[in-house]
């Protein structure tokens, strides 16, 4: 089966450009460094077949489904409950309503899901009777394999500061944001992953991210093909960083898509588009 991963975003808590920030970043006029907060979306089959997965539903969601053509989802995979990958939880109306108004499929920790339902508790209220809201059928997961939209999804724990964030294998491919620490036992749980993205906020260390050079240390670990770095903020311009890092390891940015296709290759597709997109700047 193809597996596809598309940035939706790749930015930090904040996006770049940062609000009142002048940095030769945020003022760059290369679009591959203008990032929304990071998400991805997983595109499993080809054709009509297709399904597609939703990680975490940024407070940019409406600009990044629009961008991606994105109209419809088959479920959605929480990793955490912090606000740049939550708070867009009210704008997956758009896509309930494209879904043809089928309530959709959303899977978290169970201490995610509570929080989710403290924080937006008029979408999970049974009783309330406003028509124009995203309907959701909230499920939990642990350590185990789950079935969403009729693929196995593996989580993958990771350590972020003081709080846990479930990463997600799909095959050969995972994702994982916001860690500033994947232990051994997940590290097992990555054999066999030939594409990664990963979590590389900037250069120096973090107390709740990965840097740089400790992202590309976890991805040597894990023993990847092709790894790209996301949740970036305005330390790593991306042209100058990509000519410093390995062959097989890039930064990412916002839309571009990688997979691992039917025949086993890894593919990279560019935006159709190197110019900035209307939509979105």
């Amino acid at each position: 089966m193809r597996v596809e991963m598309e940035f939706l975003g790749s930015g930090t808590s904040s996006g770049i450009p940062t609000i009142g920030c002048d940095c030769w970043v945020c003022n760059s006029s290369n679009p591959r460094n203008k990032r929304l907060r990071s998400s991805v979306l997983f595109r499993l089959g080809v054709g009509d077949d297709e399904r597609r997965l939703l990680v975490d539903v940024t407070p940019d969601i409406r600009i990044q489904a629009l961008r991606a053509g994105l109209s419809s989802v088959h479920g959605v995979l929480i990793t955490h409950t912090h606000a740049d990958h939550c708070h867009g939880l009210d704008d997956l109306r758009g896509l309930y309503w494209g879904g043809g108004r089928v309530p959709i499929p959303l899977w978290a920790y169970p201490e995610a899901l509570a929080q989710l339902r403290r924080t937006f508790a008029y979408i999970f209220d049974a009783d309330y009777d406003y028509k124009g809201i995203v309907k959701l059928e909230p499920q939990v997961f642990e350590h185990q394999l789950f079935e969403a939209a009729g693929v196995r999804v593996q989580p993958i724990p990771v350590v972020h500061g003081n709080m846990r964030v479930a990463g997600f294998r799909i095959g050969e491919c995972a994702y994982i944001t916001d860690t500033n620490e994947v232990p051994d036992t997940s590290i097992e749980l990555l054999k066999g992953v030939r594409l990664l993205i990963l979590d590389a906020l900037r250069r120096a260390p973090h107390p709740t991210h990965m840097s740089l050079p400790k992202a590309l240390e976890t991805a040597e670990k894990i023993g990847v093909e092709r790894v790209f770095f996301t949740h970036i903020n305005h330390d790593l311009e991306h042209e100058s960083i990509n000519n410093e890092l390995p062959d097989w390891a890039r930064l990412g940015y916002d839309r571009l898509k990688v997979a691992i296709e039917e025949d086993g290759r890894i593919s990279v597709t560019e935006p159709e588009s190197n110019g900035p997109s209307p939509i979105a700047f």
